[in-house]
């Protein structure tokens, strides 16, 4: 029986790999992995919500793992533009972070819900396959990277796995407000923009 490690963050891209797997009758570990920045708590408040409606419907779900990493710098409190999401080797600590993790429980991926659309760095596929091959040449055991969205646009996301998966449970918001005991997005950070025109795009209401 396959398995695989999802990073699993609540948002419409992570949630759609984790679903795709699922789908596709693996078990699935996800990993949350909290690296100390600030929208993170209310974060996982939503992330743990959506993984309670999703283990109703596939029992081979497993129950988030956390991976708590002290990362975290104070220029990241305040996100305004696409070019201050830029995270220096975000995606380096994600996947090594949970590689042990993942090889533990003899999974055969890591996915990972990029698109692959900011201009960063470390978010390229030819840099993650690189990391791939230094997780695979450094533990002697076969651990693929996958990212089944890269290139894709959100709205295209959204639009595909729209009856699959509870999107409209998904969160993504680096001003998260709790209110009346309910996490809700700030409708006016980039991350929130992002999502309501991806919605908007796929024509499938918020």
């Amino acid at each position: 029986m396959k398995k695989s490690v999802v990073l699993f963050s609540g948002g419409v891209e992570s949630t759609c790999v984790l679903y795709l797997k699922l789908l596709e009758g693996q078990v699935v570990y996800p990993v949350y992995v909290k690296c100390g920045m600030p929208w993170e708590r209310l974060e996982y408040v939503k992330a743990t919500e959506l993984w309670q409606e999703t283990k109703r419907r596939f029992s081979k779900l497993m129950p988030i793992k956390v991976l708590s990493l002290k990362t975290y710098h104070k220029k990241y409190k305040a996100i305004k533009t696409e070019e201050e999401l830029f995270i220096p080797l975000r995606n380096l600590t994600l996947l090594t972070a949970v590689a042990g993790y993942a090889l533990s429980k003899r999974a055969e991926s890591i996915g990972i819900g990029s698109l692959g659309l900011y201009p960063f760095p470390d978010n390229n596929l030819a840099y993650l396959k690189e990391v791939e091959r230094l997780i695979t040449e450094g533990s002697k055991q076969r651990l693929k990277v996958e990212v089944p969205f890269f290139g894709m646009e959100k709205g295209e996301i959204v639009k595909r796995f729209s009856k699959l998966v509870p999107l409209h449970r998904t969160f993504s918001c680096v001003n998260p407000i709790l209110q009346n005991g309910k996490v809700l997005h700030c409708g006016r950070c980039v991350k929130c923009k992002e999502r309501e025109e991806a919605f908007k795009e796929a024509q499938i209401p918020l």
